[in-house]
């Protein structure tokens, strides 16, 4: 191993006064954390993984933390309750129907507080508002789910009936849902921000729509435990919280080629292979911009006006009545059911000036 070079030198003289803890002294608890998607392929999900991971947030409150990925929240839930995980992330759908079967979970911070789906046409196409997709065909990334229930909540509130007066088709989440678009199989995508990032980078020009209720509702990405690990260890919990946290300002501040440089050192796998280093940075840097719209950063980070980690009632409950009314879930339970906000003081009780500074000048 080679010594270490003035620049990384540097880089780790100016994390120190966050990083410096008493917990480094102590011997780390090793955690797992399941994300339920089987690649963490950008930076756009490092609030979670190559920030606190690679800058030592996670090592700071004295946790070794192992994030493992499965195919969908399901997979992770069993995981958590099974006593093979301690956390799992993902998008709440899998969290409400987890509780709706009596899963003893609940999520305890919020990292995507805003819907990040969207509804896109060729901009250049017939189609200039959603009401012009009646009687068309619009694509999702699969049958049923959330997408499926959001097209039909704006169908109703149009007084359509949503099972003759648009046709639904499944295209996947990759280019070749684009590539339906473009061909006319479909006229409408439904996809998520890093999906709709990774079209525009191939070239797609795209109009979004998001009429009622997409604005209303919430509470998109969380992160979850089990309700006795919250009641038994809620210094474990407090700590992993409290790194995501800091890695939501770095998200919110440091350069985002910087970002991506630190996400595929963590990460290598998912750097792609058949691309220029531009590109790829190109490629990440869209795909962090996309996510950052919907994670209220100006609220949160830079005005202070909401707390890191925090979503509103209402726009847990949008979530809650979106999948309800879709028959997705047989119970509509009060939001505490379903989040804490008991450690948002603990993960807002950070100096968000200077990790702001520090990651403005960080370099990977």
């Amino acid at each position: 191993m080679t010594g270490l070079t003035r620049r990384a030198a540097l880089r780790g003289a100016a994390l120190l006064p966050v990083l410096a803890a008493p917990a480094i002294a102590q011997s780390r608890r090793k955690v797992t954390l399941v994300y339920g998607v089987q690649v963490i392929d950008s930076s756009a999900d490092d609030f979670f993984a190559a920030i606190p991971l690679g800058l030592g947030f996670y090592t700071a409150e004295g946790l070794d933390v192992n994030i493992q990925t499965v195919a969908g929240a399901s997979a992770a839930t069993n995981l958590l309750v099974s006593g093979q995980a301690q956390f799992t992330t993902n998008g709440t759908a899998g969290l409400f129907s987890a509780v709706d079967h009596g899963v003893p979970i609940k999520s305890f911070i919020c990292q995507v507080p805003d819907y990040f789906g969207s509804i896109a046409v060729l901009e250049d196409g017939p189609i200039k508002r959603f009401e012009d997709l009646k009687g068309r065909t619009i694509g999702v990334n699969a049958n049923g789910g959330a997408p499926v229930f959001v097209v039909k909540a704006i169908m109703k509130r149009l007084g359509w009936n949503p099972d003759t007066d648009v046709q639904i088709l499944a295209v996947g989440t990759s280019l070749p849902a684009l590539d339906a678009l473009q061909r006319d199989r479909v006229q409408a995508i439904v996809e998520w921000d890093s999906i709709f990032a990774l079209f525009e980078f191939h070239g797609a020009k795209l109009r979004y729509f998001r009429p009622d209720p997409i604005p209303q509702i919430g509470f998109t990405h969380a992160t979850n435990t089990t309700i006795e690990t919250i009641e038994k260890d809620p210094q474990m919990v407090e700590g992993l919280g409290r790194a995501m946290a800091k890695a939501i300002v770095y998200m919110a501040a440091a350069h985002p080629a910087e970002l991506a440089e630190l996400h595929f050192k963590e990460f290598p796998a998912s750097k792609p292979t058949n691309m220029s280093e531009a590109d790829i940075l190109r490629l990440d840097a869209l795909r962090l911009a996309a996510r950052l719209q919907f994670m209220r950063i100006q609220q949160r980070v830079f005005a202070r006006t909401e707390l890191i980690g925090d979503c509103s009632d209402a726009g847990i409950e949008s979530e809650r009545d979106l999948l309800f009314q879709g028959g997705e879930l047989k119970k509509s339970l009060p939001v505490s059911n379903y989040f804490t906000r008991q450690f948002l003081p603990a993960f807002n009780a950070i100096d968000i000036p200077a990790l702001i500074a520090q990651a403005k000048a960080y370099r990977a």
